[in-house]
């Protein structure tokens, strides 16, 4: 094995790797996803208003930021197989392009979202000095949104190449810094609820340029360092990561378009669902935590495992992963619902939010039980680099939410509590039909057979892998 791969993906069982990979990941996740927490708490001390803005304008947030799956969402498992064929420079090299790639899209998308900004304020009914600070926030965040993608596409490259220890460097730079900054311009210099997306950003500044530092150590020890000014050449390159982040974007895309249609059909219900339901997720991220390094450990040890040949280790990594999230997603449950009220009011001790929050907390406990697995299964089928059944069972869980959440909410007289049960409800679908889709693709009897010998493999070779599978 190489030494880019470290420890995390050579020897040992497939338990083993899975929690050299994960245990790390899932670390950095818990601090991070405690951070954006924190950033809820002290938004939510500023009044429900604010906290609505910062919870709303994360779903016209989420649709941009979901673009960078074009550079980062493959990157794992086009890098883990590429070091399972013992391919480290063609590796390397991909690495590099991709991660400046990242900077160039992310401020492609941050220009087209700026220009549709007042339109998203508009669906969102902020007016008067509420959308005076929303406008704010917004514009902070889309300013820093290049850096948004250029970390999370150097995490997949860290991870993709079994740097775990830099992948957590890197996002413990953005933790610290984010994490000291939210108080300090919220509470101590009193900027309103944009301080926080200051934060964010230069929090984000500080992981992706840490990330950036580690990838090129590791180019130049092993004489793979492409001049900056080649890295926005023969981008073909990047085929292999676009195959894989492209249909998988497009499917997250409208995903998000869709959460954030629903976010503004939730508003007419009042800013206490919509600040409950962007509070809920934030705290969903938390208690999900654990999946946040079990999917990227899929994805990458499902690419390195294929790559060496060996598909019956892949196959016994997915259910690995399944397993290890669903104990997770027990722990999450049994806290939302015997305790929802006193959850809520930690993040807002307001008692309209408290009293609407509860009831969303109550709802979500149900998507809990499916979060990480589709998550895990997502991951897998990346890893594969069949990106198609996560993007087609997306799709149609995407097409039935808006007629599903209006049913429920008017029909039925839900109210604002119809979105959160529309979109768990399809969550469990879509995991379902992802499950089922996985064992019938890859519940064969895994082969005995030794891997091959430790050479690159032959063109003709890699297209029929592909074709297998």
């Amino acid at each position: 094995m190489t030494r880019a791969a470290e420890d995390a993906l050579a020897g040992g069982s497939v338990s083993s790797r899975m929690l050299r990979i994960a245990a790390p990941l899932s670390l950095a996740a818990l601090f991070r996803y405690g951070v954006e927490l924190s950033n809820t708490y002290w938004v939510g001390r500023l009044g429900v208003a604010q906290l609505s803005i910062a919870t709303a304008l994360g779903t016209f947030l989420t649709v941009s930021t979901m673009f960078a799956g074009l550079t980062s969402a493959g990157t794992s498992a086009v890098i883990g197989r590429m070091l399972g064929q013992r391919r480290l420079r063609d590796a390397l090299r991909v690495a590099q392009k991709v991660t400046t790639a990242s900077l160039l899209l992310g401020l492609t998308v941050a220009l087209a979202c700026g220009a549709l900004s007042g339109r998203a304020l508009d669906a969102l009914h902020f007016q008067g000095a509420t959308r005076t600070s929303a406008a704010r926030y917004l514009f902070v965040v889309l300013l820093g949104l290049p850096a948004a993608f250029g970390l999370m596409t150097i995490q997949g490259v860290l991870v993709g190449l079994g740097k775990v220890r830099a992948s957590i460097l890197s996002s413990g730079a953005s933790l610290v810094i984010g994490f000291a900054a939210t108080p300090l311009f919220l509470r101590v210099i009193g900027t309103g609820v944009w301080g926080s997306a200051v934060a964010q950003v230069v929090g984000d500044i500080a992981g992706y340029t840490v990330g950036v530092f580690a990838l090129g150590r590791l180019a130049k020890e092993r004489r793979s360092l492409v001049p900056l000014r080649d890295r926005l050449r023969g981008l073909r390159d990047l085929v292999p990561v676009l195959r894989i982040g492209a249909p998988m974007t497009f499917e997250a895309v409208v995903h998000g378009a869709v959460w954030f249609a629903l976010a503004s059909f939730m508003s007419r219900f009042g800013t206490a669902y919509l600040a409950a339901q962007g509070a809920e997720e934030r705290l969903s991220q938390l208690l999900n935590v654990v999946t946040a390094g079990v999917a990227p450990a899929t994805a990458t040890l499902v690419g390195f495992e294929l790559g060496a040949g060996r598909r019956g280790s892949a196959v016994r990594i997915v259910l690995l992963g399944l397993g290890v999230v669903g104990v997770q997603a027990a722990f999450g449950i049994a806290l939302l619902r015997t305790a929802p009220h006193a959850v809520a009011g930690l993040l807002c001790d307001d008692p309209s939010f408290v009293r609407v929050g509860a009831q969303v907390l109550s709802v979500s406990a149900i998507g809990l039980a499916f979060l990480g697995g589709r998550d895990v299964l997502e991951a897998a089928f990346g890893g594969t680099g069949s990106a198609m059944p996560p993007v087609i069972a997306g799709l149609f869980v995407a097409v039935v939410r808006i007629p599903l959440a209006y049913l429920l909410a008017v029909r039925l007289g839900r109210g604002g509590l119809g979105v959160p049960w529309a979109v768990n409800l399809t969550l469990a679908i879509q995991v379902c039909a992802l499950l089922v889709w996985f064992l019938a693709r890859f519940w064969r009897r895994p082969s005995t057979e030794p891997p091959g010998p430790s050479k690159r493999p032959s063109k003709a070779s890699a297209i029929l892998l592909e074709v297998r599978l």
